[in-house]
């Protein structure tokens, strides 16, 4: 296992639902936005699925018996407990897909494609696992894109620059670009990529624990965390809106390619 994925795993055992609580109070939602591709009578797999949120918004809009997969017991643990025991979720990694060649008529992904390597074997399974003429939809993270307005996580992200890493680097850098996409999905068709911001705000408290439950936050040594977090804390001062409320967004891709109709 790639010392990325491993990190991967331990973090999400440890932190299950981390990106359902940030994510969940986001506008427009990324997760309502991948549960629109996806027709009453589908068959759907969401890879890294953590702990179902995607896999319960489906459940809502009539799609019955969608798969959901992931390599952390702890994020499993979660679906279940929010699904139920009829939930079909499967413990497995992305790059060695455990499902006949055209299971699917769509695959979502939400924030996790850029972070899995190698991003080339995903796609593959991806490709082998979809029917012909079967979507692919992710959304993932928008690395260099410049928010329109200073914000609580563009502060975040400049105080982070100054601070070095502990642990492997993750993912692979051309999943965060519209151009590397392009070129890591050059055997699909129909690929379209929309950047846009979602919004996350909400008290600087709920703004303090979606972000210190990120990875890079993880990344850090443990003894700058109080320091850093008082020093953003008070950066938060100049943004604070007159209802209390603190503005954060973040820059997303979102993605969707098809197979070829014929093979």
């Amino acid at each position: 296992m790639d010392p990325s994925e491993d990190w991967l795993r331990r973090w999400h055992d440890r932190c299950p639902g981390a990106t359902s609580r940030a994510f969940l109070r986001a506008k427009p939602s990324t997760y309502e936005w991948l549960a629109g591709h996806a027709r009453p009578g589908d068959r759907v797999l969401d890879l890294a699925c953590g702990d179902g949120i995607l896999l319960a918004r489906l459940r809502a809009r009539g799609v019955q018996g969608a798969v959901g997969i992931d390599m952390s017991e702890g994020e499993l643990s979660a679906a279940r407990a929010r699904l139920g025991p009829e939930a079909n979720l499967v413990k497995g990694r992305a790059q060695a897909l455990p499902f006949e060649a055209g299971s699917f008529d769509l695959v979502t992904c939400h924030l996790a494609l850029m972070l899995m390597r190698p991003v080339e074997e995903v796609l593959a399974e991806v490709r082998r696992v979809l029917r012909p003429g079967g979507i692919l939809a992710a959304v993932v993270g928008g690395r260099g894109m410049e928010a329109p307005v200073e914000n609580a996580w563009t502060l975040l992200v400049r105080r982070l620059r100054e601070e070095p890493f502990d642990g492997p680097s993750l993912g692979d850098r051309r999943a965060f670009s519209e151009e590397g996409l392009r070129e890591l999905l050059q055997s699909f068709v129909n690929v379209r990529i929309e950047s846009m911001f979602v919004e996350l705000s909400g008290t600087p408290d709920e703004v303090a624990a979606s972000l210190w439950e990120t990875y890079d936050a993880a990344r850090i040594a443990s003894a700058r965390v109080a320091v850093i977090e008082e020093a953003l804390r008070a950066d938060w001062q100049a943004l604070l809106r007159p209802d209390g409320m603190l503005p954060c967004s973040m820059g997303v891709r979102c993605v969707t390619a098809t197979t070829e109709a014929f093979r």
